[in-house]
């Protein structure tokens, strides 16, 4: 098909012989119905078929709602755990829960050194002329008029600011740590490189191969999408340089820095991201930072910037910022199933964060809020499993997640995911994509393209594990919602439908991933114009970036899905399902016996896993024993001995598990 990433021969070699599980996929949108009705697969009573999985439209929030909802959060503006917008809003959920039917909230308190520049909601405070800039650079002279941002944690400067000599950091003839000291380091974002590019460039920076994805116009795989298609892939490989910038700053003893960044200048206004500036680069709970600061420019208005540096020109630097310790709170709630409260209780994890500068970065927790009152409406004698619902605080935080992990609510209860059957995960929920137009790219506008072909930022959904009722779950959901622009990846563990491949989904919200527990998780595509600070109802491409319409049809999605978490069997949807089907695909030539039968023999092996697998999701568990057992045999006959023993294990353990 011509889609086969350029760098994985191995991924070539398979392509035919995944043609079974191909099959299977392409046609689960269009044939959704025939996926996921049977209703012996599933842990129900009586009372749950009359509700679940499908989705009553009455139960649902409408589109209005959601709106008065994303209004409200973005009147408060950033929500940086413990700041008084986040108290705000996390308040605002809290005064809802018990309205949508949750019972015995929980809490985790989480101090953080809060590192705070106080330019919301004023726009000036990055434009010189108007007085009230808090974030000011003069370049040998001439104040630059609009700066962009600042790098987070970078410190601060005294109100007068800090001049020096600026010295350029060109890569390709890098200044020592003597030359830079002393100065202001001036940073301009490198290009694209060029192909062939590496598994971890193609992961992060164009469209990889995937599960199953919605029909639509899309941009062509393993090629950086253009800026006039999207800004989420360019703004991402632009922004994610600022961290190597400050290790270097750092590591130099710069007296501060400023970063030029190849975008728009609206793209770049208010764009904040992580920066950790420690001379290691991490963060935690007394972290020592490094004062540094840092102001980043669009590429409009640091060209003279960038001329200065290279003359070694004199700069001043402003930035008025501080640090401050505050305390966020993780929220954990639950709405009661059948079962709440006796050893008999299942649950599903749904978890997002509340934490971040705009209104889609992180309004999971209105996502949240809408499944919590679809499923209120349910009564609990239907609810055949528990929904706990983790509202988390530290995705923003320095560091994110990962360094901060003694306050995971799951950290601390460890014995309290024993219960949980699957998750769910949700973050950046109803946006409209974003485009750079007009001459150079300096006009930043949203898409006019509809919902379908990129109008609107892409769902991408992360299924742990690559299990086929996880992907085609998703796939009815979908369908049966019209939810527009979903691309579903399980990661590198095997290729996608087309051969190539495939991508990872990042976002920490799936909690299934560091559980070690089947899930599933929405992140909407990202930056995007989803990481600026004054990007809430609108935005730095105009009015109205919220797609109410797109959100309520993700939360229907999200519902339906829910509700299949709920009734599904455990058995289905285990892990090693996955991880089987993994190692058959992932079989190469030389692991048969008969290399030159290797293509029709991996197809068939992965065949025969698929006829298990569908016996199994109709509970003839018999019968699948004897599909496994059939397909054991033709691995002691075709695959080479010493790649047999993994592939029995596996194997073993699904018939294991089905006794």
């Amino acid at each position: 098909m011509g889609l086969v990433s350029p760098n994985n021969e191995k991924n070539r070699a398979r392509g035919e012989a995944d043609s079974s599980r191909r099959k299977f996929l392409q046609t689960a949108g269009v044939a959704a119905a025939a996926f996921l009705v049977r209703d012996s697969s599933r842990a129900q009573g009586a009372t749950s078929r009359d509700f679940l999985p499908q989705v009553n439209p009455h139960f649902m929030i409408t589109p209005d709602q959601a709106w008065d909802w994303a209004s409200f959060k973005s009147q408060g503006g950033p929500t940086y755990a413990g700041s008084a917008g986040w108290k705000r809003y996390t308040d605002f959920l809290i005064s809802k829960m018990p309205e949508f039917g949750a019972v015995d909230l929980d809490y985790v308190e989480i101090p953080y050194d809060h590192y705070i520049v106080d330019d919301w909601p004023d726009r000036r405070t990055h434009i010189y002329d108007s007085g009230m800039a808090l974030e000011k650079l003069i370049s040998d002279g001439t104040p630059v008029p609009v700066v962009a941002s600042y790098g987070m944690t970078s410190g601060f400067t005294p109100a007068e600011g800090i001049t020096a000599p600026m010295v350029y950091y060109d890569p390709t003839h890098p200044p020592d740590n003597a030359q830079i000291a002393g100065k202001i380091l001036v940073c301009q974002t490198v290009q694209y490189p060029d192909p062939p590019y590496t598994s971890s460039f193609l992961d992060n920076f164009t469209l990889t191969d995937y599960e199953w994805r919605s029909p639509g116009k899309w941009a062509p795989l393993f090629t950086p999408p253009h800026t006039s298609a999207t800004t989420s892939y360019h703004s991402r490989w632009v922004w994610s340089q600022l961290n190597a910038f400050a290790a270097i700053g750092i590591k130099g003893h710069a007296a501060g820095m400023v970063v030029v960044y190849d975008l728009s200048p609206g793209a770049a206004f208010g764009l904040a991201q992580r920066s950790v500036y420690t001379p290691d680069g991490k963060a935690g709970l007394g972290a020592v930072y490094v004062n540094c600061p840092t102001l980043t420019l669009d590429r409009v208005n640091g060209a003279k910037v960038l001329v200065d540096a290279k003359a070694g020109k004199a700069a001043t630097l402003t930035l008025s910022a501080h640090f401050e310790r505050n305390t966020g709170k993780a929220i954990i709630a639950y709405l009661p199933g059948k079962n709440y409260g006796t050893p008999r209780d299942e649950q599903v994890l749904l978890a997002t964060h509340t934490d971040a500068m705009s209104l889609i970065e992180e309004n999971g927790g209105l996502g949240l809020l809408g499944i919590m009152s679809y499923f209120n409406h349910i009564p609990k004698t239907a609810r055949p499993r528990t929904l706990i619902f983790y509202f988390d605080c530290r995705h923003f935080m320095p560091g994110a997640e990962a360094a901060w992990p003694q306050f995971d609510y799951y950290t601390i209860h460890p014995e309290r995911l024993k219960t949980i059957v699957a998750t769910l995960g949700m973050e950046h929920m109803g946006g409209r994509q974003t485009v750079e137009a007009g001459p150079g790219g300096n006009n930043y506008v949203y898409s006019s393209e509809l919902p379908e072909n990129g109008g609107v930022i892409t769902s991408l959904m992360d299924v742990y594990n690559n299990n086929i009722w996880l992907v085609e779950a998703i796939a009815k959901a979908a369908t049966d919602h019209h939810w527009p622009r979903v691309d579903v990846k399980a990661g590198n563990v095997e290729p996608g439908l087309n051969g190539g491949f495939q991508g990872s989904v990042k976002s920490p919200m799936n909690k299934g991933r560091a559980y070690k527990i089947p899930g599933i998780g929405l992140a909407g595509d990202w930056p995007g114009g989803w990481t600026q600070t004054y990007a809430q109802l609108d935005t730095e491409a105009g009015p109205h970036g919220f797609d109410k319409d797109y959100f309520v049809q993700q939360i229907a999605g999200l519902s339906q899905l829910t509700g299949e978490l709920m009734l599904v069997k455990p058995i289905v949807i285990d892990l090693g399902w996955g991880e089987l089907k993994s190692a058959l695909i992932n079989l190469t030539g030389s692991a048969f016996v008969r290399r030159q039968d290797a293509r029709t023999r991996r197809r068939t092996l992965v065949d025969q896993y698929f006829a298990a697998f569908r016996k199994v999701e109709v509970a003839a568990h018999s019968d699948a024993k004897v599909a496994l057992k059939e397909l054991v045999a033709n691995v002691s006959a075709w695959v080479v001995p010493d790649k047999q023993a993994d592939l029995r294990t596996l194997v073993d353990a699904r018939i294991f598990k089905l006794s």
